[in-house]
């Protein structure tokens, strides 16, 4: 296959950095690689590769890199790739995907500009209530403590009950984490989770938490997420925080309840 390419004298364009961006550098049968092309395909490169692609060398060799791309789409156009079925699927197939991927980005930015403008403006705690919180929680900001536990989460209360009476026959907790637990995320190690403190997780999983002693295991404690066992691993005393500075601490948990009500209210 005979194939003619043309870059000889118009690399001096690139390592001179003319403003011609529409100059032709490399030609490819009739497909054509201009300054323009070069830059903008320069910039994607990764961070790592920069310093090498600022040097005469660089550019030669990352235009050669282009250059044997339209040769190798050059040859699959004229075989009639486009037209076979193999071809046709896969290009469908990856249009479907993105058209997804759109979708889904679509929903999600839609989603994080609403919560943004909820949490500047209908779930706003007031100062009065970021105070009252202080004084009602006052023992978890003088004393404030930081939990590490392990946790086996189920779906339903029956295969909760079940794997709690393993556990008190002694059975390893971990393991039965590791093999059954539902929290995909903490399972692969053992249940854990954590360091957390107060106001981090959901109410029901930090009530029952907290006044456990250290290797103690939970009941079973039903939260949105489903039916947990809780093992509490190890509890670590805070320096004190005082009112003011526990100010911002305090909003985000009355944000996060704030919003959870707001929730609720719209789920009705």
């Amino acid at each position: 296959m005979k194939k003619t390419i043309c870059f000889g004298l118009f690399l001096l364009f690139c390592f001179q950095g003319c403003s011609k961006k529409n100059e032709v550098i490399a030609k490819i049968g009739d497909d054509k690689i201009t300054a323009k092309i070069l830059e903008e395909r320069m910039r994607e490169a990764p961070a790592s590769y920069m310093g090498f692609l600022s040097t005469e060398a660089g550019k030669k060799q990352f235009l050669d890199l282009l250059v044997r791309e339209r040769v190798v789409l050059e040859a699959a156009r004229k075989e009639g790739v486009k037209k076979s079925k193999e071809y046709i699927d896969a290009l469908n197939d990856f249009k479907k995907d993105q058209i997804r991927r759109l979708k889904d980005f679509e929903e999600s930015l839609l989603m994080e500009f609403y919560v943004k403008k909820l949490n500047s403006k209908r779930i706003v705690p007031s100062d009065q209530e970021v105070e009252k919180y202080y004084a009602e929680n006052k023992k978890d900001f003088t004393r404030p403590v930081e939990i590490t536990a392990k946790h086996i989460l189920l779906n339903t209360v029956e295969e909760a009950k079940k794997v709690l009476e393993r556990i008190k026959s002694g059975e390893d907790f971990s393991k039965l984490a590791r093999e059954l637990s539902k929290d995909s995320v903490s399972a692969g190690k053992g249940g854990l989770i954590g360091p957390f403190k107060k106001g981090d997780l959901v109410p029901e999983f930090e009530k029952a938490v907290f006044p456990l002693k250290i290797n103690e295991v939970s009941d079973v404690i039903k939260t949105q997420f489903g039916y947990h066992i809780i093992k509490k691993v190890s509890e670590k005393t805070l320096t004190a925080m005082s009112s003011q500075n526990a100010k911002k601490y305090i909003r985000n948990i009355l944000q996060k309840v704030k919003f959870d009500a707001w929730l609720e209210e719209a789920k009705k």
